[in-house]
Parts: C-alpha cells; sequence; structure tokens
C-alpha cells in the first residue's frame, strides 16, 4: 500500500510524557518520508477531543504515545522505532510487545532479634545481670533500610524482680529496664533471618524515676551540667583474675600450696607461666568486644599468675563507662564456657601477690591540647584535696590492695609522680616526653570500681572552673 493512500493516521501523545519525547523525532522522520500522520496533543481541549473519539472506535486502552489508523483500528501503543512504525504506517499490523516484567513489591524485612538486657544490679559489689527477649523488628527493605537508630526505637521497655537483685523489697519489685545503648552481640549463634544484640539498660522505677541503684543517671546529670568547652577524655585498664568454678581457687594454681612467685608471669608466655584455655579466652574476649563495636585497645598478662588486663578508650565519660561495663559481660560469658568465672577482686589472694586495680587514665582539652607540667600539677593537687572522697567510691575491699606494696600507694595517703607505679597518679611517660601534654592515671580504683560513679566523682573533683582547668 502506498504512503500517499494512508490519511487517517493519528499520533496520541502528551509533551509531558517522557517516551512521547523520545517518539517526537521519530514521528517527524516518518512524515518526512511522506506518511501523513496527524498528531493529537492531549493537553490541548479540541485534539483531546478528536483523540478519545478515535480510542473509543476501536476501543483502544493505551496511554500516550499512541499511533493509531482510524480506519482500520490498527495501532501500536507506546514508543517504538522507526522500522517498526513505518510497517504500521503501511498497514501491516505489529504485534503487541510482551508485558513488562512487573516489579515485585519490596517486601519489608522483619526479623527475629535475641536481645540480652543487662543491666548493673544493687549489690555492695556491683555486678551485672541478664535476661534474654526474644522480640520481632523491622529492618525496611533491601533498597531502603531503616537506620539503627530507627531500628533500636522499637526496643522496648521491660520489668524485672528487683528483690533478688538487691535493688527492692519484695512488695515493691517491679522494676523498669530502659535500653540506653545497643552493642552487636557476638556471644549469640545467629540463624537464618535472626539478628542479635546486647541492649544496655538503665534501672527505673515504677513511677519513671531513676532507681537509686542508677549511678549511670547521675553520671548523665554530672555531665550535662559541664560546659561546651569541658572536655574530659577517659581509659580504663581493667585488671581480673579467672577463677576454678569447680573449686573456687584461682585457676591455674594448684589445690594445695601456690604457684612459682611472681615474676615472670607479667606478658609471659609458655605452658608454665601461661594457661592456653585463659590465653584462649582473652584473644576470644577481644575479638568480640572489638566485633560488638567496643574501643578495647590491647591486653596483657598481669604479675599474679592467672591475672589478667584488657585496656578501654579513650572515650568520652559515658561511653567509656557503658564499654566497660559491656566488655565485663562479655568476659564473664566467655569464662562460663572453660568453667572459669572472672574476679574483680581488689585482693584475690592474700600474701606476696598483686592485687587487681582498673586504673583510670583521664585528660582534658587543656592537657591534651596546651600541655605543661604546670596543668598537670593542679590535675593532682585537685585530686589530693578530695583523695578521701575518691576512696570511698574507687571500690569495696580495695584497702586489701592500696597498702604501699605490690605497685600501689597505700590507703592514707596520696601521692603522684612521673613515672611511678608506687604512687596514687602516675604522670606517664608519653605525656612527661610531650612536654607534659597528654593524660595522667589514677591508680587507686579497684578492679570491682563502678565506672559511672568514679566517673562522676573524677569530673566533678577537676572540673574547677576558677582555676580555669578545663576551658
Amino acid at each position: 500500500m502506498s504512503k500517499a493512500k494512508k490519511n487517517n493516521l493519528l499520533y496520541i501523545m502528551n509533551p509531558k510524557c517522557g517516551w512521547c519525547t523520545k517518539a517526537n523525532p521519530v514521528v517527524d522522520e516518518l512524515t518526512k518520508d511522506g506518511y501523513k500522520i496527524t498528531t493529537l496533543d492531549i493537553t490541548n481541549p479540541e485534539d483531546a477531543k478528536k483523540a478519545n473519539e478515535a480510542k473509543a472506535k476501536h476501543n483502544a486502552q493505551c496511554g500516550t504515545p499512541l499511533f493509531l489508523d482510524v480506519k482500520t483500528g490498527n495501532m501500536v501503543c507506546g514508543f517504538r522505532e522507526k522500522d517498526i512504525l513505518a510497517k504500521w504506517a503501511n498497514g501491516e499490523e505489529i504485534p503487541a510487545p510482551p508485558p513488562r516484567p512487573q516489579q515485585k513489591p519490596q517486601q519489608r524485612m522483619r526479623k527475629l532479634a535475641k536481645l540480652e538486657y543487662i543491666w548493673v544490679d544493687g549489690d555492695d559489689e556491683k555486678s551485672i545481670r541478664s535476661k534474654i527477649r526474644y522480640v520481632p523488628l523491622e529492618f525496611g527493605d533491601e533498597e531502603n533500610p531503616l537506620p539503627f537508630d530507627a531500628i533500636m526505637t522499637q526496643i522496648p521497655q521491660w520489668t524485672f524482680d528487683g528483690s533478688s537483685t538487691s535493688q527492692s523489697e519484695t512488695s515493691t519489685s517491679d522494676l523498669i529496664l530502659k535500653p540506653v545503648r545497643f552493642f552487636g552481640n557476638p556471644l549469640s549463634n545467629r540463624q537464618q533471618n535472626s539478628v542479635s544484640y546486647i541492649v544496655l539498660c538503665e534501672v527505673f522505677n515504677g513511677d519513671d524515676t531513676p532507681h537509686e541503684s542508677n549511678s549511670r543517671a547521675k553520671l548523665r546529670e554530672t555531665v550535662d551540667k559541664l560546659d561546651e568547652s569541658n572536655d574530659f577524655w577517659f581509659g580504663l585498664e581493667q585488671e581480673y583474675v579467672f577463677m576454678n568454678a569447680s573449686n573456687g581457687l584461682v585457676d591455674g594454681w594448684p589445690e594445695n600450696g601456690e604457684p612459682e612467685p611472681q615474676g615472670n608471669y607479667y606478658c609471659g608466655n609458655g605452658a608454665n607461666n601461661i594457661s592456653n584455655d585463659q590465653r584462649q579466652t582473652v584473644d576470644t574476649h577481644a575479638q568480640f568486644c572489638i566485633q560488638s563495636g567496643i574501643n578495647l585497645g590491647g591486653t596483657n598478662a598481669e604479675v599474679m599468675k592467672s591475672q589478667w588486663e584488657y585496656q578501654i578508650g579513650p572515650a568520652s565519660a559515658i561511653s567509656a563507662a557503658d564499654q566497660l561495663w559491656v566488655s565485663r559481660y562479655i568476659l564473664n560469658r566467655l569464662a562460663e564456657v572453660r568453667g572459669m568465672y572472672v574476679s574483680y577482686d581488689p585482693k584475690p589472694v592474700d600474701g606476696d601477690w598483686n592485687g587487681s586495680g582498673c586504673h583510670i587514665n583521664v585528660s582534658t582539652k587543656k592537657t591534651r591540647e596546651e600541655g605543661g607540667k604546670e596543668n598537670i600539677v593542679q590535675l593532682c593537687e585537685l585530686l589530693e584535696e578530695s583523695h578521701s572522697k575518691h576512696i570511698e567510691i574507687y571500690g569495696k575491699g580495695n584497702e586489701l590492695r592500696l597498702t604501699g606494696k605490690h605497685e600501689t600507694a597505700s590507703i592514707d595517703e596520696f601521692s603522684w609522680s612521673d613515672c611511678d607505679r608506687g604512687v596514687s597518679v602516675r604522670i606517664p611517660l608519653t605525656t612527661v616526653n610531650n612536654d607534659y601534654k597528654g593524660h595522667i592515671e589514677d591508680r587507686r580504683p579497684s578492679a570491682n570500681v563502678d565506672p559511672y560513679e568514679a566517673f562522676s566523682v573524677m569530673i566533678e573533683t577537676l572540673s574547677v572552673s576558677e582555676l580555669e582547668l578545663v576551658v
């Protein structure tokens, strides 16, 4: 059929249609080739009327672009290349293209989460308690996953029996666990389509006030009082001892008598100095802490046999304290696997053996950025003035450790010096050699110290605006 005889060809389009924009130059080329194609712009009322009449006549169920032979009803729906449209213009029926594959709607990811709620109890020597809850959580979809904060807001509060944790009487035993921070849970054997988190909680009363044992809330209040210029950084050196759960003795010690005296155990190696079970636990603990987001910087065997240390930080006060408590929980859980438990007792063994501390490294913005021995001296003098107040906070049973022996200062006296491990506060060599720019190490806190309480009293002591120490 000749081109001249085809006078009823319509191109129905919408200038706002992207496919029509692509089709326009193709139609122009066909017109130049001699095909008589009438363009109907549906945004024009008169053209829209003609287009609707033509579509109704042939029951054309198509949007734009639409190519329609008004006489025969032969049509092409949607954009096509020039060779296809030329066949249509010549009267050849064009088969409809295969339907576009329907995109499956994105399914929102919903996973069952194993949540290990942990909190600090009310015992005289505080420890971590835990309980587990399984909760389905929404994670968004593959293209639009929910941010971590949005996932965490779904984690509910919980309650527990405070009368069994030295935090309430039986008659008012229901206390509230409020999630405050979340860590990936490396302890969990994750199954398909499941996740797990360690959920650090604060303890609240039934009337939604912080429980008296909630030292984290007190630290929050202390930090909130600081000026913006106050910038305390903290690091912790946590010492501890592995104990044998079957006999209650120090793990690796003989049931009768004692091992060889101290000397070769510190940073030691070899089976005569180090237990493989303990080293494996220490290494796994470090890996698990790092996996969960804890800033664990190192580990080492300590002076007494079966005594170890790891370091946390530096970090802000609340963050460092949170990380220490969670790291203790992970260590306790790992020790379970090998039939051990962890002692944070400041003097786990009487006699000529080192005790266990939790030394606190602290710096202020001024000591980090300006340095100068005079600023370090001022910090030490302030700590000296508040020595008794700090000792009250620095751990139960600490008087058995702070004797002036075994790398400690006497609990009754405050002292400080460069590079000396027999004083209350040591000025590390790294600080001394950097023109006294850096941190100091408070060696008084015991291994069982509550870091929330310790940081609170330390910030209160060192935040003395009239001396302009932390500006």
